[in-house]
């Protein structure tokens, strides 16, 4: 019988900002896949439904389809809630796997799940939202048994981000076995694959005359119908997402989402969907929303002249991420024009247009603004959703109409916490 997991969000959401403002944390990507899917890597033979913020979920439902959204199916077997900050298992399945109790797991940064047996599942409905279950369970809280648990969870992108080359070689053996054979791969005379058996090329990848892709300290994984071009140097650990092109340049331990198009020098970050880095600049240890834009010669700095550790600001709250190496934190739909440079540790919402060429002083930017330190303005939504639209058309997207809507709520500031799972 499979266990029945639900993913959710707790509280600490925020410190997630600017990626969450427009998804949830489950969603966010160390390795080839996102942190939600990682979970059948953990569990085995599981069925996985989520809890989503109320704003977010119509749009999560849009881009998550094989999962259920704020709904819940009781099934036959135990249901699962697993926080979906989850970083390291720890002994967390072997737990679940003898549990035989409502059971909530604890760690050191919070609660890592709870565990409801089947029994206790005939009092509610077959099929329910989330809240149904947690009113179940706070009527119970108190006989539910506390175990502490070795599981982890994550504090902050930084943290993410840290996990990069792990989790894309954790990510690469999990799913190799399911790689099979694949047609139309062209590999040109005088490209330079070293470690080939450590390299996976999708469907139509094709490698240019110049490229290199060296997989002598971890895997390199290439999606389906993209394009490493001349001049191009991947170092794995890798992953390089569906229907991308790789310009001239170097790519090293990170994780690049479908549709991108990247040059330049990019190291130890993670890129969403439909990032386009065209050009020359640096971008080093850093988290970067989907449909964000860097104009030629855009470049962050990801280290101290001091070598000290890096302190960040998110949702107005200043963190020491105790790491010498972090970059910039961009939400999606972020513009920036040429010669931007971002400052150590900068965190930047959705929806901005950055410009002016010169140096970010700022510690977090808040969502929908336009211009440059010292003399920001709000960006007007309609003057926005014309600029993200037509960045949209140039790769034949269309925006939804619930996407449109999460980001005006965005821009009003009026975006709530309703739907985050608390337990008593």
């Amino acid at each position: 019988m499979s266990l029945n997991v639900v993913v959710y969000e707790d509280n600490q959401f925020r410190a997630f900002y600017p990626l969450t403002y427009t998804r949830p944390v489950f969603t966010l990507r160390a390795g080839i896949v996102p942190l939600h899917l990682r979970l059948k890597r953990f569990f085995g033979n599981i069925s996985v439904s989520c809890a989503a913020r109320h704003d977010i979920a119509p749009f999560l439902s849009e881009t998550v389809r094989d999962l259920p959204v704020n709904i819940v199916k009781r099934g036959d077997g135990d249901l699962f809630f697993v926080n979906g900050r989850l970083r390291d298992p720890g002994n967390l399945a072997q737990l679940i796997d003898k549990c035989t109790l409502n059971t909530v797991f604890t760690t050191d940064d919070g609660i890592a799940g709870v565990f409801l047996v089947g029994n206790m599942l005939k009092n509610a409905p077959s099929i329910a939202t989330p809240e149904d279950f947690v009113k179940l369970v706070s009527d119970e809280w108190g006989d539910f048994t506390p175990v502490q648990t070795t599981a982890t969870l994550y504090r902050g992108l930084w943290d993410i981000m840290a996990d990069i080359e792990g989790e894309i070689d954790a990510d690469y053996k999990w799913l190799s076995p399911t790689f099979g054979a694949v047609k139309d791969v062209k590999i040109h005379d005088g490209s330079w694959l070293i470690h080939r058996e450590q390299i996976f090329l999708g469907e139509m990848v094709e490698v240019m005359p110049g490229a290199v892709i060296d997989a002598t300290k971890g895997p390199v994984y290439v999606g389906i119908n993209s394009r490493v071009e001349s001049h191009a140097a991947i170092y794995g650990p890798c992953v390089i997402g569906a229907n991308s092109v790789i310009l001239a340049g170097k790519i090293a331990g990170s994780s690049i989402g479908h549709t991108c198009r990247v040059g330049g020098e990019v190291e130890e970050s993670i890129f969403h969907a439909y990032v386009n880095k065209y050009h020359a600049g640096f971008i080093g240890h850093s988290y970067v929303g989907q449909w964000v834009n860097f104009g030629a010669m855009t470049t962050n700095s990801d280290l101290k002249n001091n070598y000290s550790t890096i302190r960040v600001t998110v949702n107005g709250d200043s963190i020491d991420t105790g790491s010498i190496k972090v970059g910039s934190f961009i939400g999606d739909h972020t513009k920036f024009g040429i010669g931007t440079l971002l400052n150590t540790g900068i965190a930047i919402g959705p929806a901005c247009n950055i410009f002016g060429g010169i140096l970010l002083t700022d510690h977090e930017v808040p969502p929908f603004q336009w211009g440059a330190t010292g003399r920001y303005h709000q960006y007007q939504f309609d003057k926005a959703m014309t600029s993200i639209s037509a960045a949209c058309d140039r790769r034949n997207h269309q925006l939804s109409a619930h996407e449109k809507e999460l980001l005006r709520k965005i821009s009003e500031n009026s975006v709530s916490d309703k739907g985050i799972i608390q337990w008593p």
